[in-house]
């Protein structure tokens, strides 16, 4: 953040500053780092409104960890190796238009739905789920094959009628 004058003696400069704060949340303490800011002159402490933006992100990400939820950098990172924009996995998975941005930036929490079904999508058989979601709902991610670099790695017949996917060796990204 710039320096910027004090709202309340208006001659001194604000100072950014982080410590970590404990937040209490389903009976747990959890550490969240705060920002906030304190004015040189005055020596007033404040938590300016894209300060309080920002905290308020890292507060929703620390419930998600403590509730056992993708945070916003790991829902990025998982979208990024499926080789998704955010409007295609929003398309994919659902949760409306700007779903997945709000996901990622941490202003919105998804639902435990959402958390297993991208989970599923990427933890245990991509291809399958990918394919499933694409060809059910007619949507397309406009990607050189149907989802880039996802390639089936190891495969084995597990009886006559089905084949069971190994995916412990695929790589992403």
């Amino acid at each position: 953040m710039k320096n910027s004058n004090c709202p309340v003696c208006a001659t001194g400069n604000l100072v950014e500053h982080n410590e970590l704060d404990a937040i209490n949340y389903k009976n747990q303490s959890l550490s969240v780092e705060i920002e906030y800011s304190v004015c040189t002159e005055c020596g007033e402490e404040m938590i300016v409104p894209d300060q309080i933006k920002r905290n308020d992100c890292r507060i929703r990400d620390a419930w998600r960890k403590a509730d056992g939820m993708l945070t916003g950098i790991e829902i990025q990172a998982l979208r990024k190796q499926l080789n998704l924009t955010q409007k295609e996995a929003a398309n994919l998975f659902g949760g409306g238009t700007n779903a997945f941005s709000k996901y990622e930036r941490g202003e919105v929490i998804q639902s435990e739905s959402m958390d297993k079904l991208m989970r599923l999508a990427l933890e245990k058989q991509p291809i399958v789920v990918l394919d499933w979601l694409s060809t059910h709902y007619g949507i397309q991610t406009g990607r050189t094959g149907q989802y880039g670099n996802i390639i089936k790695f190891k495969s084995k017949k597990v009886d006559s009628e089905f084949e069971m996917i190994d995916f412990n060796d695929v790589r992403y990204g």
